[in-house]
């Protein structure tokens, strides 16, 4: 899907987003200590996906076209913002290992379901419901509140056992 240029610092913290929820599955089925999968989530939550979840809420939900996009995207991103950081909060407080390693797969697919919903439903409508100059703040505020995503992590988890 073609993304608007104004969106697509988001959209490049998505393919991350991405990239890491799968590595978490891969992790899961591997059988990855549990230890290691949640040093790795919450370096995740830590360094990527809360900051990003600011980002989204600090520039883009401030601005003044926000009420025209459709009240049911608005609520359902909020939401889905908060479930997560209640997930990640109620993780860390768990001692089971079972419990936490299927929390864990449950962050994963929301961190998944929720960036396709951003990309396919929220991203289009407010393509559509803010000005252009208001698109090109937005992609300035972006660009300068940009953190590259974690690209280096030891152990490769991930990364099929020979």
């Amino acid at each position: 899907m073609k993304r608007s240029k104004y969106l697509v610092p988001l959209s490049w913290e998505h393919h991350n987003a991405l990239l890491n929820a799968n590595r978490l599955h891969k992790g899961i089925a591997n059988r990855t200590e549990t230890r290691i999968l949640l040093e790795f989530a919450n370096f995740i939550w830590q360094n990527d996906l809360f900051p990003h979840f600011q980002r989204e809420e600090n520039i883009i939900m401030t601005r003044q076209e926000w009420p025209h996009v459709p009240e049911h995207l608005r609520t359902r991103v909020l939401q889905e913002h908060q479930t997560m950081d209640d997930l990640v909060k109620r993780l860390n407080n768990l001692s089971d290992e079972d419990e936490i390693r299927r929390l864990l797969n449950e962050l994963a697919s929301m961190v998944i379901s929720h960036v396709r919903f951003e990309e396919r439903e929220l991203f289009p409508a407010i393509e559509e419901a803010f000005f252009e100059q208001s698109l090109q703040k937005i992609e300035q505020a972006l660009r300068e509140a940009h953190v590259p995503g974690c690209t280096i992590w030891s152990p490769k988890f991930w990364q099929k056992k020979e």
